[in-house]
């Protein structure tokens, strides 16, 4: 089985038990992040991962809500002793972003780094990402403010595969993406430019034909969370559920 544990659920502001939204997902032998928030040392450890089992970080775009943990990230795992180099992945504008915010910090003086090994991504529609022997990740363009990807994860020991909208708005192009996957977490921060409303998830979702549809990078302050599932099923018959910090998806 492969598992993906949500490190956090909220849009950009977060809330209490919501934290910024980004993803850990092991499988068989590996281990990654797909985004970056917080403190990922400290939601790694009460997710039960080992941080020196990382071995890669996605990007999915360059907005700070999805890349400001990865300084800190960087640094744990130099204090931590880690040895093994990063692998970070994103496309050309993510992959200078990232980039540029650990060089803030001048991790070269930092006695013993293990710098980082940088992968872009050129975005076309199934553009592979990653592909090891328990997994295989590629990425479609999404709709968003500015140059973002959605991520299909396969486990390749079970056949089985969810899709990751990122943040986008609702596009047949996703949908198209994500046909025949057994699980897609899409994004429902609300109508705003490049996002996406719980009733905007579902219809993707049902235009994709998934098994279950999570919602996620939602407002999770002075909303009613119950009124986003409504909104969603109204629109998709599936399985519909509220992406929880520190829930898990196994595929």
């Amino acid at each position: 089985m492969a598992t993906l544990t949500f490190l956090g659920s909220s849009a950009a502001v977060p809330a209490t038990w919501h934290d910024n939204t980004y993803l850990a997902l092991e499988g068989e032998q590996s281990t990654l992040l797909i985004d970056c928030a917080s403190s990922p040392l400290l939601k790694l450890q009460l997710a039960g991962i080992e941080p020196c089992r990382l071995g890669y970080v996605i990007f999915t775009h360059r907005h700070p809500d999805h890349m400001y943990g990865f300084p800190i990230l960087m640094l744990g795992l130099w204090l931590l002793n880690c040895r093994t180099p990063l692998q970070v992945i994103a496309e050309a504008e993510g992959l200078r972003t990232a980039q540029a915010l650990l060089a803030l910090f001048r991790p070269e003086e930092w006695p013993g780094f293990c710098p980082p090994s940088y992968h872009e991504v050129v975005l076309t529609r199934n553009s592979v990402v990653l592909d090891v022997p328990d997994l295989l990740i590629t990425a479609s363009p999404v709709e968003h403010v500015i140059p973002s990807m959605g991520l299909k994860i396969v486990n390749k020991s079970s056949g089985r595969a969810v899709v990751y909208s990122g943040d986008t708005a609702p596009c047949e192009r996703l949908a198209r993406f994500a046909r025949g996957a057994d699980v897609l977490i899409h994004e429902a921060t609300g109508k705003a430019a490049g996002h996406s409303s719980a009733a905007e998830a579902g219809w993707v979702a049902r235009r994709a034909g998934v098994g279950k549809l999570y919602l996620i990078h939602y407002a999770a302050s002075n909303v009613d969370l119950n009124a986003l599932l409504t909104d969603a099923q109204q629109e998709f018959p599936g399985q519909v559920e509220l992406a929880r910090d520190l829930g898990t998806c196994e595929f």
